[in-house]
């Protein structure tokens, strides 16, 4: 099939040629198609449930408000796990699906089964919005953050101008899913009630509420006829400003209005606030962050958006710019950058390496053109299956850059020998079809090997599998479009490059010299096999020594140029007050070189994603180039340095992240650290005593880094307890009570005012001179049905109490978590260390279960399926392998290059100190087939000499010297395509880094040990008959070729 195929290529030259340049084309437009990012989304199959419950503990909103949510989403079908948080006045419940389920579908079921929650909870809760959905993003989906900055505008100006022009323009763009605000004020019109007027009128809070209420509304009043026309009826009854809410009538004493201006004061102020953001330690800022719609081209959104606030520019105010200061699209090219300049650099080297050893222009821009077509086919097949570019994806590419030459080298090498010695007549044609039936064979197999072993990668699941399966495709992809440029193009072109010629023998004198130290080499160990066995053995166990001793983590960290300060402090610190010590933080903080500028946002502004409680600070840290920065040279030391700047905030949890690793962190693992301990059970005393116990032990293990227990507790809350017999001799329930307490101090919201596109809420409450201090709770007065009013103290117990500060669920189960980050060893060795330290230490009681998550669990979830699909796969190919041959001995010869390969690989994890993560374990599943392939070459051309009756130690060095040159130049170009990845220092390096050095390290060993020793071996094990019977066109070749 495989010679027909050729054959047939070679009577349609120009049929090839011009398939040649369809698949260039369509590859070209392909990559102009193709959705570009910067990494895949990694983030889980998620959907959000928000619920703002004003004034409301942490207790309750866990009792009330997310426990019948978990309970509703909980017979969805495809989720795989809910976990929830209760926080002071906030539900966040996070629904996760399995992978397979689409991400809409997910949306609409949660979205229905919302509907059956809100009847579950009680009425009452001061929920203005309900429950709400969250939109429909990942949890990478945060693309562009901006700020505004005027010097003629305050905050609370700005924040109007972001919440009612700006963000709903940016909202209309394209791929835009979400818009969030943070900092500044947001207004309002706020009745502020006097009590003691109140008292006088014989009038409760409710009255005042029930009254704008009933006096803020348009109605229509259906149609009337006048004649032949209809008249539209409308009663106009909306508030339009201050003092239209003045003038509503709350009752009517005597015959004489008492209006709302009678019993309170009514002003436009700003709304009560749970977030602020700043910069740089100096003033205060209004920030929006824009999230993209599921799966959208990040790279085109920015663009549109940056095209939009440019727009947007010439019709704001005077004096208001709009300043982006995260762009995801940096991070985006700066990754592809790094690709880029690798697959460059690799072409270049292999294309020279190429003419070097087929010492021809004419031969190594055949071989060379394989590359561009062999790319141009695999971006092609990822843009027709969905696959976005990025660095993963484009990394495949420049990792399958040595291999995609391999076979149009061997089918190439083998075509210029042939022709060279006439073994065909002086028919070019005809010698190509020699060339074509003899290692065409090999070549399918062996690429199609390097395919086969690449499908545990597709096995994997979760977070591994987003991030790696499009490497694997991209890779597998070009090299399917290698091996038809090898079995197809290749001989076409050389047919119509080449011209009849008589036979001819030429040597390149530095192969020549090369082969004959090889023969010498060879000639002189053959008769030692013991001695090389011994060797294999000794290297062998060197190599599983050091494999024991490397370290294990799941990915190398990203450098997204971007450094996050996490800054947890006390839980009743008041939103003031952390504010002034962030901007503490960014004046410090901007002090260390090689940061641009620091830009905090504390607690939230808006319901987002990634809500966080008002005594938290997420501090962001961009950075200035690297070619500005003079005495650091990477990352990590920023990161130590700001470490030290900050060690004197005794009084602050600070922790370090990147913006991307942090919310992908948080939605995984349900914390924002690399390694996280999780302690299941009921009592929250027992879980308390016992996080401290883990986190003391913790404490202990070589590597911690920012080791923090969640904040669960030290909320200080003013609890009222009611008196049962008290409120009912009074005639009076526990809901009056509550309810008089919650809308003096919480406040209720009651309406809206509308000026033009803008609306502005009404709040009612006492006037703040009545709410400070625990006295004015103490001395609320509560009217009772006769008529009469009563001290809320007469009607409860008010005491003051640690509470509460959050309480967090995983699948209906309390849990609390312990975290760290790992710094200065493998993230694996320090969890295997910490579990048993923790088991040596702590004492779990009966019902009690601590779970490990963050980077950790993933490690060990890919582990797990990479032990169930890697012997699978091998058996797999050992079966294709003995297909080729019928012959175990040959199977096992071939399969020996493996543990070959992987000493290689080992050695060199150990001399560029990497650990074993994903993309080195990557590395090894790539060294399988390629040592394989290596193999397969060689052990083909002793089967073949072996056929035509040449001795068995003759045809061992004759098939080694004829196969020096193919097994040289596939093992170099592959090995040089990959140089640049090892050397690359740019955004996402770090994860190809470690899968480059695992395939350089094992093809050199594996290249050295196939020449070597696998003709000792076969001569050792080379009694036996071929079955094949094919006729050899090449006689023993010249050392030189």
């Amino acid at each position: 099939m495989i010679a027909a195929l050729i054959e047939s290529s070679l009577k349609h030259k120009l049929m090839v040629v011009l398939f040649f340049i369809a698949v260039c084309g369509a590859g070209v437009f392909a990559v102009l198609k193709i959705p570009i990012d910067a990494f895949p989304d990694i983030s889980p199959n998620l959907v959000q449930v928000f619920a703002e419950v004003e004034g409301t503990a942490a207790e309750e909103v866990e009792l009330l408000v997310s426990r019948p949510v978990e309970v509703a989403m909980m017979g969805i079908p495809g989720v795989r796990k809910i976990r929830s948080i209760s926080s002071h006045g906030l539900s966040t419940v996070n629904v996760y699906f399995h992978d397979d389920v689409d991400i809409y579908l997910a949306h609409q079921l949660v979205a229905e089964r919302i509907k059956h929650a809100e009847g579950e909870i009680p009425e009452g809760l001061n929920m203005a919005h309900g429950l709400e959905k969250g939109p429909i993003v990942s949890g990478m989906g945060k693309i562009l953050s901006y700020y505004l900055e005027s010097d003629q505008h305050d905050v609370t100006e700005l924040r109007t101008l972001q919440d009612w022009v700006i963000k709903r323009n940016i909202q209309t763009v394209p791929g835009v899913a979400d818009v969030t605000s943070q900092g500044g004020h947001v207004r309002q019109y706020q009745i502020r009630v006097n009590p003691t007027q109140l008292l006088q009128y014989d009038l409760t809070l409710t009255d005042v509420a029930e009254a704008v209420e009933k006096n803020n509304l348009n109605l229509g009043a259906g149609i009337i006829e006048r004649g032949a026309e209809e008249l539209m009826v409308r009663t106009l009854g909306l508030i339009h400003g201050i003092s239209d809410l003045e003038n509503v009538v709350v009752r009517t004493v005597n015959g004489v209005p008492v209006c709302i201006r009678d019993v309170a004061s009514v002003e436009f102020g700003n709304a009560f606030r749970r977030g602020v953001a700043s910069l740089n330690g100096e003033k205060e800022l209004v920030v929006g962050d824009v999230y993209k719609t599921h799966g959208a081209n990040s790279f085109e959104v920015i663009n549109r958006l940056k095209a939009r606030i440019r727009d947007l520019a010439p019709t704001l105010p005077p004096g208001v710019k709009i300043v982006p200061y995260y762009d995801q699209s940096r991070l985006v090219r700066n990754s592809i950058g790094t690709v880029r300049g690798a697959l460059v650099t690799g072409l270049v080297l292999v294309c020279i390496v190429s003419f070097v050893f087929l010492g021809s222009i004419r031969n190594a821009m055949i071989v060379a053109l394989s590359l561009p077509f062999s790319m141009l086919f695999g971006f092609f097949m990822m843009q027709r299956w969905g696959m976005p570019g990025d660095l993963i994806s484009f990394g495949g590419v420049a990792i399958a850059l040595g291999m995609i030459v391999d076979a149009t080298i061997i089918m190439v090498e083998k075509i210029q020998s042939s022709v060279r010695h006439g073994d065909a007549g002086d028919s070019v044609t005809a010698a190509i079809l020699s060339a074509g039936k003899e290692v065409g064979r090999p070549i399918f197999f062996g690429t199609t090997i390097i395919v086969l072993v690449f499908a545990p990668i597709f096995a994997l699941g979760g977070v591994e599998g987003k991030m790696f399966r499009p490497l694997a495709f991209a890779l597998v992809t070009t090299l399917m479009g290698s091996l038809m440029y090898a079995l197809v193009l290749a001989p076409a072109f050389y047919g119509y490059v080449s011209r009849r010629k008589k036979p001819v023998s030429r040597r390149q004198p530095s192969l020549s010299r090369f082969s004959l130290c090889y023969r010498s080499l060879l000639t002189a160990i053959l008769p030692h096999r013991f001695l090389v066995v011994l060797g294999i053995l000794a290297l062998l166990g060197a190599g599983g020594w050091l494999f024991g001793k490397l370290g294990k983590e799941f990915v190398p960290p990203l450098q997204e140029g971007t450094i996050q300060v996490l800054a947890h402090m006390d839980p009743n610190i008041s939103l003031v007050e952390i504010a002034n010590r962030a901007r503490e933080l960014e004046r410090d903080i901007r002090e260390v070189e090689g940061v641009k500028y620091v830009l905090s946002n504390i607690g939230y502004g808006e319901i987002s994603p990634h809500v966080h409680h008002t005594n938290y600070g997420c501090i962001t840290v961009g950075l200035h180039p690297r070619s500005q920065w003079k005495t650091v040279s990477t990352q990590e030391e920023i990161v130590a340095r700001i470490a030290q700047q900050t060690a004197e905030y005794s009084d602050a949890s600070i922790s370090f992240s990147q913006p991307i690793q942090h919310e992908v962190d948080a939605l995984i693992a349900g914390a924002g650290s690399a390694v996280v301990a999780k302690l299941f059970g009921a009592d929250i005393d027992v879980l308390k005593h016992k996080v401290e116990e883990i986190e003391a032990a913790l404490a202990t293990v070589p590597g911690v880094a920012d080791l923090r227990t969640e904040q669960f507790a030290g909320q200080v809350q003013v609890q009222i307890t009611m008196n049962n017999t008290e409120i009912a001799r009074h005639g009076l329930t526990k809901s009056d009570v509550q309810e008089s307490v919650h809308t003096a101090f919480a406040g209720e919201l009651v309406g809206q005012v509308f000026e033009g596109e803008k609306a502005f809420g009404i709040d009612v409450r006492f006037a703040d001179s009545y709410r400070e201090g625990i006295e004015s709770i103490r001395g609320l007065l509560v009217r009772a049905p006769a008529g009469h009013t009563v001290p809320l103290e007469q009607l409860a117990e008010i005491t003051t109490v640690t509470g509460l500060r959050q309480t967090s669920r995983e699948d209906t189960r309390r849990y609390i978590s312990v975290q760290c980050n790992v710094r200065g060893r493998d993230p694996g060795g320090f969890v295997e260390e910490a579990q048993k330290v923790i088991g040596e230490t702590v004492t779990l009681p009966a019902g009690y279960r601590l779970a490990w998550g963050g980077q950790f669990e993933l490690q060990q979830a890919a582990n797990k399926r990479l032990m169930v699909v890697i012997p699978i796969t091998l058996l797999i190919v050992l079966m294709m392998i003995h297909t080729l041959f019928d012959s175990a001995r040959n199977v096992l010869l071939i399969m020996l290059n493996i543990p070959l390969a992987l000493v290689g690989g080992v050695f060199a994890l150990t001399f560029f100190g990497e650990n074993v993560s994903i993309p080195s374990s990557i590395g090894f599943i790539a060294l399988f087939g390629i040592a394989l392939t290596d193999g397969l070459v060689l052990i083909s051309r002793f089967e073949y000499l072996k056929s035509q009756g040449m001795a068995l130690r003759e045809l061992v060095i004759a098939g080694s010297l004829s196969k020096l040159r193919p097994v040289l130049m596939t093992s170099v170009t592959t090995g040089l395509g990959l140089l640049p990845l090892i050397m690359a220092t740019g955004t996402g390096s770090e994860v190809q880094r470690p899968l480059a050095i695992v395939v350089v390290g094992g093809l050199t060993s594996s290249t050295l040990l196939t020449l070597i020793v696998l003709p000792v071996l076969y001569l050792h094990f080379g009694v036996g008959r071929s079955a094949s019977g094919e006729q050899d066109p090449e006689t023993a070749e010249s050392p030189s070729e």
